[in-house]
């Protein structure tokens, strides 16, 4: 009997779409809501601020071993056994991460907890965003996965008051474990006729480099901000709850900024979505600067996070743009996991207890790096676009 197993999901297809949005979403249970949980750490398990940051840093790095790993091999090997596996390996570790939050292994399982949550992100990143309406369905991604986070981060104070941090990761556990359930949706794999786009040219390898490089320091930008955000509004002496009122909001501001992506993917022209997006997030977080009161506080990440997710299906979609292999994404991603994952790492030597303007200031560099980065394989494009 003839099988036609590499065809038997279509990945521009509802159900394969669908599933890697869920799947997506429970591949970053944790790190959506990383400010609560830096916070929660700091509150609930008595660290100091270096310490939760440099904690989350450790995860996050497990998510950014597993996108390179990923970007190697992993697309080679049928994409259900590798989200099975993701999803076992997210689910162990936070299971035994609730059981063992004063131990000294802590920090061990959610790099490993991490390493499964990098395997979901990685495939469910990968295959959406080579679909034919990439910048679309990446922002309908987002916009699920924001809307858990915007109510993550305003009842987790409450939530972990009432489970602490043991009954948040055992309930991160048993999601990820009944995520298997979506397994038989997930595609076996891509081939080159399901990744083709017409606006695709081929740059030379060290433009993809360039391009890859703009990525990654986007995105330790990012990592470095989202960990410290919750610590930024409470050394400024705003009390909990009102900051993470404001991280509410600004997961609020972040599901607008997606959903105005998915209008606006085919009518407004990268370039200058990326630069608004990119120098946008740059001024953001100069609001944060110096010592600001709610409303600027709120004001600053609202904009934060509204542009990072307005941009990223753009970054994403003009960096799918420079290889027509179609690989160029899986690096992509891996780019922009290793770099949220380096940016606590980074972020917490910089931090003094005093101020965290320092970060800040580092924070901001990065966004214009990443800006004067991306311009130049953007151009290269432009050129061999025109030329065609």
């Amino acid at each position: 009997m003839t099988t036609h197993r590499p065809r038997e999901i279509n990945v521009n297809g509802l159900p394969a779409i669908a599933s890697a949005i869920v799947l997506g979403t429970i591949g970053v249970l944790s790190f959506i809501i990383q400010p609560g949980i830096v916070q929660g750490y700091v509150t609930h398990l008595g660290m100091s601020d270096a310490t939760a940051v440099n904690l989350v840093g450790l995860e996050m790095l497990g998510v950014g071993l597993a996108t390179i790993v990923m970007a190697l091999v992993g697309t080679r090997i049928d994409w259900r056994v590798v989200v099975a596996g993701g999803l076992l390996i997210a689910a162990v570790g936070d299971a035994a991460s609730a059981l063992a939050t004063h131990g000294p292994l802590f920090g061990w399982l959610r790099l490993f907890a991490g390493f499964g949550e990098g395997v979901i992100i990685s495939i469910s990143f990968t295959f959406v965003g080579v679909t034919a309406r990439a910048e679309r369905n990446v922002a309908l991604y987002l916009v699920l996965l924001l809307t858990y986070g915007a109510f993550g981060l305003w009842y987790l104070p409450v939530i972990l008051d009432a489970i602490g941090i043991a009954g948040m990761f055992a309930v991160f556990a048993v999601l990820s474990a009944l995520a298997l359930v979506t397994v038989p949706l997930v595609p076996h794999g891509y081939g080159a006729g399901d990744v083709a786009r017409p606006g695709v040219r081929q740059l030379p390898v060290p433009l993809l480099a360039i391009a890859l490089l703009a990525v990654l320091a986007y995105n330790i930008a990012q990592g470095i901000a989202w960990a410290v955000l919750f610590l930024v509004g409470t050394s400024a002496g705003l009390a909990e709850q009102p900051v993470a009122n404001a991280l509410f909001a600004s997961q609020i501001a972040a599901v607008a900024g997606a959903l105005a992506s998915v209008f606006l993917a085919e009518r407004l022209p990268r370039e200058a979505a990326i630069t608004f997006g990119i120098l946008g997030g740059a001024a953001s977080i100069a609001l944060l600067l110096g010592h600001p009161g709610l409303a600027l506080f709120t004001a600053g990440v609202c904009g934060f996070n509204m542009l990072w997710n307005f941009v990223l299906p753009f970054i994403l979609g003009r960096v799918g743009d420079f290889d027509q292999s179609g690989r160029m994404m899986s690096f992509a991603i891996a780019m922009q996991m290793v770099g949220l994952g380096g940016g606590p790492l980074i972020a917490a030597p910089l931090i003094d207890g005093k101020s965290y303007r320092m970060v800040e200031l580092v924070c901001i560099a990065l966004f214009l790096i990443s800006f004067a980065l991306l311009r130049i394989p953007s151009a290269a494009h432009r050129r061999l676009h025109a030329a065609a």
